[in-house]
């Protein structure tokens, strides 16, 4: 916890809920290092304010435990910058040029992105190229972090969209960030899981290819 000690107790439970999807009253006590009337105290709040939503789980032994997750409020409080307005510019966009004018806008923003990133994968392993994305990422508001999963295998899960409201309208932006990952990795990369179609978070699976 300590790359958030600048958070509120709040403001963490709301981040991890972010990041795992939904978690438990004990999970929350082992991340928090709070009891458990503590930890309750807190998820009233939120529940009441109407940022989580709690569901009552059967355990195999004990008692039942409470599992909470996010609700679409609580999701709104992580960064989201292309909103309801962007949806409808590219609407108008659509009605006056056809959906192929929104593909290239979306085609110039991959090619920018890729030019302003590009000089800081020169000379780096694959590893680093990867860290660097997750950084990149994570530093543009999608909450990314990365894992190495093998000697040549590695994945970047991103637990926000910022771009959101748009992504689920024009799945096309999806399909640049993918191609941004190819060009800026210069490797195989796949999306194993996606926002923009119902998946709690976007998972890329960066795998060395055969130089």
């Amino acid at each position: 916890m300590e790359r958030y000690r600048h958070l509120s107790t709040r403001e963490y439970i709301l981040l991890l809920l972010k990041r795992e999807g939904e978690l438990s009253t004990k999970d929350l006590q082992n991340r928090l290092e709070l009891t458990k009337v503590a930890v309750s105290r807190q998820m009233i709040y939120l529940e009441k304010d109407g940022f989580v939503v709690c569901r009552v789980g059967r355990q195999k032994a004990g008692r039942p435990m409470h599992y909470y997750s996010l609700t679409q409020q609580g999701n709104e409080q992580f960064p989201n910058d292309y909103g309801q307005l962007a949806v409808d510019l590219m609407e108008h966009i659509v009605l006056a040029d056809g959906e192929d004018r929104v593909d290239q806008f979306f085609a110039r923003q991959q090619e920018k992105i890729i030019q302003k990133y590009e000089g800081q994968m020169e000379g780096k392993t694959l590893s680093e190229k990867v860290a660097e994305m997750a950084r990149i990422q994570d530093d543009n508001g999608f909450m990314a972090r990365w894992e190495q999963v093998s000697d040549e295998e590695y994945v970047i899960t991103q637990y926000n969209c910022p771009y959101f409201k748009v992504a689920d309208r024009y799945q096309m932006i999806c399909a640049r960030e993918l191609a941004c990952y190819r060009e800026l990795l210069q490797t195989s990369v796949e999306r194993t899981e996606c926002v923009a179609i119902g998946g709690k978070r976007c998972v890329y699976q960066i795998r060395a290819t055969q130089s």
